[in-house]
């Protein structure tokens, strides 16, 4: 099972870790963060929009068709309400040339079946384990 591991840097800042890969997360200045790096809620939407990017490209580029200048983009709005939680995503896909009616509807089932999507919609199921000293001295 692939893992990744998350350490404290101070002042609301952590080190991501994944299999070798390392990323910096942080709050914004006016939660108490220093602004150095995307939030966890940025670092969700991006997972989402580069996991559709990638199935994007993976349609294109096996049928032939220019990658370069696919872009896309999310927006994502927080809830009013609680729990507090991103309450939608918008994703949109930016071909780098025109694509027929036909090929248009295959590309965004490419798209709608990415793994992070189909994550969101069928949410897996979270275990969250606390291991600590009996007796902290903090």
């Amino acid at each position: 099972m692939p893992y990744l591991t998350v350490a404290h840097r101070g002042h609301h800042r952590f080190e991501v870790n994944v299999e070798g890969h390392q990323l910096l997360v942080d709050e914004g200045l006016a939660a108490g963060g220093r602004d150095t790096g995307p939030t966890p809620t940025e670092l969700l939407a991006a997972s989402l929009a580069s996991c559709a990017a990638a199935y994007a490209e993976s349609y294109l580029s096996s049928r032939g068709y220019p990658t370069a200048g696919l872009t896309i983009t999310c927006h994502y709005q927080l809830s009013t309400d609680y729990p507090r939680r991103v309450a939608s995503l918008d994703v949109t896909v930016t071909a780098p040339f025109e694509v027929s009616s036909e090929h248009r509807h295959s590309l965004m089932k490419a798209v709608e079946n990415c793994l992070v999507g189909n994550t969101l919609r069928v949410p897996p199921n979270i275990h969250i384990m606390l291991i600590a000293p009996e007796e902290s001295k903090v």
